[in-house]
């Protein structure tokens, strides 16, 4: 008997995510014949190890923090170090005093205020958001602006872990409701993941990580 989908990693047990190969799982898990619709990716994220950081076993969420400060240190904002040991350690201060514990990790309630806070400290006006529910137009909303965000989840294949979205691939079919695959770094590999949007009907949070211009 067959455990997980196509184009899924065997541990994700047919779950919404571990997905690897996308079209394959599509394909696999629809019933064939899916064409890509749209897709959007924001590039220059990178794709951060949480293990290669002090703590490394619940600082997922700082993970994707670094990896976005990152990012936008790129993006027009110099005074974030590009160091992102530097960066981590930055934030893993900033979250010491906002309930964060090495043995739990970041309490989702207190993401939005370390990011706003690690803003600050760079000396810029950047504010952290997170939403509790949404739809997709949430997501899609961000990347179409170029604005990476963590995404964390209470229970499945994530259970109580953060990811960085960073893009998504929306497939169709004649007749059929549009199949989305959010695109992800894991915290856990340096390989692009997707997650099932479709089949994600899980608690979490998405934290919006605003710079000084970001509505």
């Amino acid at each position: 008997m067959e455990h997980h989908y196509a184009g899924q990693l065997e541990i994700a047990k047919k779950s919404y995510a571990g997905i690897i190969d996308p079209e394959a799982y599509v394909n696999d898990r629809y019933h064939g014949h899916w064409t890509v619709k749209s897709k959007q990716r924001v590039d220059g994220v990178p794709a951060l190890l949480q293990k290669a950081f002090n703590g490394g076993k619940n600082n997922c969420t700082l993970t994707s923090m670094t990896a976005i400060f990152r990012y936008y240190h790129d993006h027009g904002y110099p005074n974030i170090p590009d160091d992102v040991f530097q960066l981590q350690q930055d934030a893993r201060e900033i979250a010491l005093a906002h309930q964060f514990k090495d043995e739990k990790g970041t309490p989702p309630t207190r993401i939005s205020a370390i990011i706003t806070k690690l803003w600050f400290r760079y000396g810029y006006a950047g504010h952290g958001s997170s939403r509790y529910l949404w739809k997709w137009s949430t997501f899609e909303r961000e990347l179409a602006a170029g604005r990476p965000f963590i995404l964390n989840m209470a229970n499945g294949f994530y259970k109580n872990h953060s990811v960085t979205g960073i893009g998504y691939m929306i497939f169709k079919k004649p007749g059929f409701p549009d199949v989305v695959l959010l695109e992800v770094l894991d915290n856990r590999s340096q390989n692009i993941r997707y997650i099932d949007f479709n089949e994600f009907n899980f608690w979490g949070s998405i934290t919006r990580v605003l710079p000084p211009s970001g509505q």
